[in-house]
């Protein structure tokens, strides 16, 4: 096997043996950082079963190493370290050994895959069905609120006919109570007057009565003045004869 780069590598002869040792050192590093990557990026990665059958977990990358434990399709793996032909995995169970590569995948196996869209059929199934029934109930609330709205609405009108009804009542009642207030101290002035009429009339009729009375008194004694008169004259007529 010969060198990792060499002249014949070299994509520019003409360049100067300093670049080419740069060029050299950067391609070293790359490599290097590339070696130390790709472990970690295994470690981290997951891998199944492939489909419809048990593989073999073996203490060591080979046919002839023990077989560690029989793990069925469609398990999920970790890969630790990664082969050409044998990969080193840890199952869900804590158990570590050798798989053959052919039997494993990055892919999730079709009956993993099919399990997951089942479950998601039926979740979306359940939240369909949940949500068939929220809508029939929110279509009966709804149905309910447009009955209470019109019922509002015929309790507001008739609120509003009763309120225009109280308003022109009240304002012929306030009417109403203007004159009953009006005719009422009319009525207090027609007795006020009336009452003294009354007085005036029965002090008329003291003052006719002691007029009557004086005047009657003053006929009687000019009566009996004249009377007095007349029978002194006839006395003194007789006293001549």
């Amino acid at each position: 096997m010969g060198p990792l780069f060499s002249a014949s590598n070299n994509p520019n002869p003409n360049l100067e043996p300093d670049v080419v040792m740069k060029n050299l050192k950067t391609w070293f590093w790359l490599v290097t950082i590339g070696a130390l990557i790709l472990p970690v990026a295994a470690a981290a990665q997951t891998v199944y079963v492939t489909e419809s059958f048990e593989i073999t977990l073996r203490a060591g990358p080979g046919v002839d190493r023990r077989i560690v434990q029989l793990i069925p399709s469609a398990r999920e793996l970790v890969l630790l370290e990664k082969g050409d032909e044998w990969s080193r995995v840890r199952t869900p169970g804590g158990s570590e050994g050798w798989v053959l590569n052919r039997y494993i995948t990055t892919s999730q196996p079709c009956s993993m895959v099919l399990e997951r869209v089942t479950q998601d059929n039926d979740l979306l199934t359940a939240q369909a069905a949940d949500l068939k029934k929220s809508s029939a109930e929110l279509e009966a609330q709804t149905t309910q609120l447009r009955a209470d709205l019109a019922q509002s609405r015929r309790i507001s009108e008739e609120v509003n006919q009763a309120y225009e009804t109280l308003k022109s009542e009240s304002a012929d009642f306030l009417r109403i109570r203007s004159q009953n207030q009006q005719l009422t101290a009319e009525l207090e002035s027609e007795r006020t007057r009336s009452a003294k009429l009354d007085e005036e009339n029965m002090q008329m009729k003291r003052d006719n009565f002691v007029q009557w009375v004086l005047t009657g008194g003053g006929i009687m004694l000019v009566g009996f003045f004249i009377g007095l008169f007349s029978a002194s004259r006839r006395k003194a007529r007789s006293s001549l004869y």
